[in-house]
């Protein structure tokens, strides 16, 4: 009996043909016998068409072109309890939190001071003052100390340094996922925020850097 000739259509539980197949008796069912079994493995096991991979190949790189076209890298971080998100090619380096050497008689409350990067003192600004950003409950966020970094960015042959709470690394969206701006978001942060993306479920405010760093210079003259 040949797994190639189906017996199990002609003389099995699917067939109508006598006489019906001896090994009915022992097995039962068609889905008990080895010769169904071993044409289920040669079937799996068979050299895919050409053809075949080729309209799948296909339709797999539509779809992840459809899913990558456009697409740009940002970095993520959070500020307080505020996620947000500037493009990855600003950033030169992010480094651990380190000491920061306030200035005596400082103006604005936008420069936290001096830091020492790799032995370059670079000016320390503060994000979370520029756009009004409201302390986190400290329970919400209670071993974030471990995770607070600074973030050394170059904007228009200028770098500039902030910290932020936490750094979730680089991610890529297609801009044309961003969603407005919900009115219930504060004046300040809206001003300097292009739109809103989703994230890990969470809502990513995606910063304006034109804007956010033309305002951080005139805060500091």
């Amino acid at each position: 009996m040949q797994n190639n000739n189906r017996c199990w259509k002609r003389i099995g539980v699917w067939g109508n043909e006598t006489p019906r197949c001896p090994k009915l008796e022992e097995v039962i069912h068609c889905r008990n016998c080895d010769v169904f079994t071993q044409a289920g493995r040669n079937l799996l096991e068979r050299v895919l068409p050409e053809e075949y991979k080729d309209e799948w190949g296909s339709a797999l790189v539509k779809k992840k072109g459809k899913e990558t076209a456009g697409a740009i890298a940002v970095v993520v971080f959070r500020i307080e309890s505020e996620w947000m998100a500037l493009a990855a090619g600003l950033f030169a380096e992010i480094i651990h939190d380190v000491n920061i050497h306030s200035l005596p008689h400082r103006k604005t409350p936008v420069l936290l001071g001096l830091v020492n990067v790799h032995g370059e003192i670079q000016l320390c600004i503060s994000l979370k003052h520029l756009m009004n950003l409201e302390d986190a409950p400290v329970k919400k966020y209670d071993t974030e100390k471990a995770k607070k970094r600074l973030m050394v960015v170059s904007k228009d042959n200028e770098q500039w340094v902030f910290p932020v709470n936490e750094v979730q690394g680089i991610h890529h969206f297609n801009p044309s996922l961003l969603q407005n701006v919900p009115v219930t978001i504060a004046k300040c942060k809206s001003t300097f925020t292009e739109g809103i993306f989703k994230w890990d479920e969470k809502h990513v405010a995606l910063l304006d850097d034109e804007l956010l760093f033309y305002n951080l210079k005139r805060g500091l003259q």
